[in-house]
């Protein structure tokens, strides 16, 4: 079979039919690629990987509400941490959040939220009653990152999920019994916001671009954090609305959700997502694979299910052997990609210089493993 880029690979892979190989996901943290013992791997993703690459199309600010964003540091313990509070000012007031970071870190990314920016009730209201305008898009940016990706794999454009968005930047332990509290402001909140995105989703269409999008949220809105009736309610209707209008225009959309999400796959395909990663088997999440493949691999392109987070304790051995299922479970037939559970294979969280060499070796075990097994047509033995 001739060899194929990225962007075809994948594409054939979503078009539900066998391309030359398994389309490779991974990425290495910024952390990782100064390591001399990364550069084989760093070629790799730099020249064959298969990627999804988020971009951004849409100047969501604040939740779709413009913003005037600033931070300052309140606190500064040199060697040890500091202290920023975020501001946000928009036509519905002053939103703000306190956070805590260490100074010395591989993982830049890792720190603890003090204050999240919806914190009681009233500034929720605040949120659902705000008044809203079109979302700009950033076509120049658009542009900019799909030209420099090229035929590397596919700009998914970023796309506000305005539930996913308010869990993530609420009080965790307050948001969710606003739901059953007070259930028409969040409905308020829903239905504008989400308007706002299905109406940013046909502008850009009307202009030609965007054919692949991508959202962040469903892991915070299936359990434990969320059960069925609240997701019937909360998240399925809304969700089809803006589905819908990626379809509309041509379009596709690719959703992110770890955790116990399988008993959602036929939902989550009835409202029109049309991709979803990473798929995290026991103990992380709760999918069986090959029975996804059953379920929903005629409608999605599954991806995933390789166990990054455990790469800090797994030989290489182990790596292979779980990448190996993985593709024997979901590959045949297409509409697969192989992904681990974090995208840069546990190098976004390491601590120290021998951490990150550990989850080096276990990516160069992946990607030698997904090389060994992923050409197509598919032939593993038992």
């Amino acid at each position: 079979m001739t060899v194929m880029d990225s962007r075809t690979r994948l594409l054939t892979a979503w078009s539900f039919r066998e391309p030359d190989r398994v389309p490779i996901e991974i990425g290495l943290a910024e952390a990782a690629r100064a390591f001399p013992e990364a550069q084989r791997l760093v070629e790799f993703v730099d020249t064959q990987a298969d990627h999804f690459r988020n971009v951004s199309g849409f100047d969501s600010g604040f939740c779709g509400l413009r913003t005037a964003y600033t931070e300052e540091v309140i606190e500064n313990v040199p060697g040890d941490y500091y202290r920023l509070r975020r501001v946000h000012r928009t036509a519905a007031g002053e939103f703000h959040a306190l956070t805590k970071h260490q100074h010395v870190t591989l993982a830049p990314s890792d720190y603890l939220w003090e204050r999240r920016y919806i914190e009681t009730p009233d500034e929720m209201i605040r949120l659902a009653d705000a008044p809203r305008e079109p979302i700009p898009l950033n076509l120049a940016n658009l542009d900019r990152c799909t030209a420099e990706l090229g035929n590397r794999g596919l700009p998914l454009v970023y796309t506000l999920h305005p539930l996913g968005w308010l869990v993530r930047n609420a009080n965790l332990t307050e948001v969710y019994s606003w739901f059953l509290a007070m259930p028409e402001v969040i409905h308020r909140f829903l239905e504008a916001s989400n308007r706002q995105v299905a109406e940013a989703v046909a502008a850009m269409g009307a202009l030609g671009t965007g054919r692949y999008f991508g959202v962040t949220a469903h892991e915070m809105l299936t359990p434990p954090w969320m059960g069925p009736r609240l997701f019937d309610e909360f998240v399925f209707p809304y969700d089809q609305h803006v589905n819908d209008a990626v379809h509309r225009i041509g379009g596709r959309m690719r959703a992110h959700c770890h955790g116990n999400c399988m008993r959602y796959l036929r939902q989550f395909a009835e409202m029109g997502i049309d991709s979803l990663e990473p798929l995290e088997h026991a103990p992380f999440g709760d999918v069986d694979l090959a029975a996804a493949k059953r379920l929903v691999g005629d409608r999605m392109l599954l991806s995933g299910n390789v166990a990054s987070q455990n790469f800090l304790f797994m030989s290489r051995a182990e790596v292979r052997r779980e990448v190996r299922e993985a593709i024997r479970a979901a590959a045949p037939g297409g509409g697969f990609t192989l992904r681990p559970g974090g995208l840069h294979g546990g190098t976004d969280s390491a601590q120290n210089a021998d951490q990150m060499l550990k989850f080096l070796d276990n990516i160069d075990a992946y990607v030698q493993a997904a090389l060994d097994y992923g050409a197509y047509p598919i032939h593993i033995r038992d």
